[in-house]
């Protein structure tokens, strides 16, 4: 089924109106498109900021026990010992991240075929 497009007179000059269904698509794409431009921001942020955590993890735990590390273990005082919280840290901001991109890349209007089925489907089943 094709919108019927009327047209508009502006002078002498007619132009066409944009069917309904078409603001609804550029809704739909703006909206993708603002989805893609954040998570982008958001995967940029975390590629600068994990390796600049990551620096002041090392400078911070080198100068506290003014040794390299023998084990990670979480901090007993004991010389040596380095607390892994970066590794939490980057596991945590990284799940947030890939939760982001599938909501970025997954997330979509359903179709009208897949409506139909359901449609049908649920006609099936009463």
């Amino acid at each position: 089924m094709v919108p019927e497009t009327a047209t508009r007179t502006n002078g002498a000059k007619a132009e066409p109106v944009v069917p309904a269904l078409d603001d609804d698509l550029r809704a739909l794409a703006r909206e993708q498109l603002e989805r893609v431009r954040s998570f982008k921001l958001h995967a940029a942020i975390f590629a600068v900021a994990m390796p600049v955590l990551t620096v002041v993890w090392v400078l911070t735990e080198y100068f506290e026990d003014n040794t390299w590390p023998s084990r990670f273990t979480p901090d007993d005082g004991a010389p040596g010992n380095w607390d892994p919280w970066i590794v939490w840290v980057f596991l945590v901001w990284g799940t947030i991240l890939a939760f982001d991109a599938l909501r970025t890349y997954f997330r979509r209007p359903p179709t009208t075929d897949e409506i139909a089925r359901e449609v049908e489907r649920l006609r099936a089943s009463r």
